[in-house]
């Protein structure tokens, strides 16, 4: 009977599994936080959803960027809350963000992460300081206590069940792609009646694009995989490089 209702619900053995390592790291956050007595400890369960992710690496990695980027935007965010002027400080924090942001389109993968982290939190310790300043000292602790417990519970949770990045299998379809643009250039040198259409460039080219999308994701928490990734990134600047050539 179970067999069946999952193939008419459409899941399958691991998205139970994953649901159920979820729903429990929420469980555990707010069980956590409300037995120390923390204000809104609901909000410990809420990290939880946003960090977990489909390989553990990954998941690792944004934790560990959620957490500094928590850390550091509640050290800026109360440095300006100093500042004691309302206007002053709604001053500085739009300058936080703003910076915040526009390193989110500059870092790449995962990295970016922490800075919009930085941004965020800021936002949560200044605005209540101006909305609601008697009691905007407790709110902000008890929002970045909260952050870190639910973050700290889904890493330990989730990365029991959650499966490692298949980097082999990456680095395969990495190869694949080489092949496959040396292969365009030479036939595109060639002029012969073999030269490919541009419909074989667009999949050539959009391929390349997935995986340079992909490098930073799949090299996430994994020494060698970063080591590997400059490989990958030269890997790819050179498909671009020998088809262009091929072409010309």
């Amino acid at each position: 009977m179970l067999a069946t209702l999952m193939r008419w619900s459409g899941l399958d053995r691991a998205a139970l599994l994953h649901a159920a390592g979820l729903a429990g790291s929420a469980w555990l956050a707010f069980a956590i936080a409300a037995s120390l007595h923390i204000q809104n400890a609901y909000w410990a369960a809420m990290p939880v959803f946003v960090v977990a992710q489909a390989s553990r690496g990954l998941l690792i990695e944004r934790a560990f960027y959620r957490l500094v980027g928590t850390a550091l935007g509640a050290a800026l965010g109360f440095a300006v809350v100093r500042a004691g002027h309302p206007v002053v400080e709604l001053a500085l924090l739009a300058c936080v963000v703003a910076v915040g942001a526009g390193l989110t389109h500059i870092l790449r993968g995962v990295h970016s992460y922490g800075a919009f982290m930085v941004g965020m939190t800021a936002a949560v310790v200044v605005l209540p300081s101006v909305l609601a300043p008697q009691h905007a000292t407790e709110i902000a602790v008890a929002r970045v206590e909260c952050t870190f417990i639910g973050v700290l519970v889904v890493t330990l949770v989730m990365g029991l069940i959650t499966p490692g990045s298949r980097r082999d299998a990456f680095y395969r379809r990495a190869r694949k792609l080489a092949a496959d643009a040396v292969g365009f250039a030479a036939a595109a040198a060639e002029g012969t009646a073999g030269v490919p259409s541009q419909a074989d460039e667009r999949a050539v080219l959009g391929e390349i694009a997935d995986v340079d999308a992909l490098a930073v994701m799949v090299s996430a928490g994994s020494v060698e995989g970063y080591r590997r990734l400059r490989h990958v990134n030269a890997l790819v600047a050179g498909a671009i490089e020998i088809m262009a050539a091929g072409r010309g």
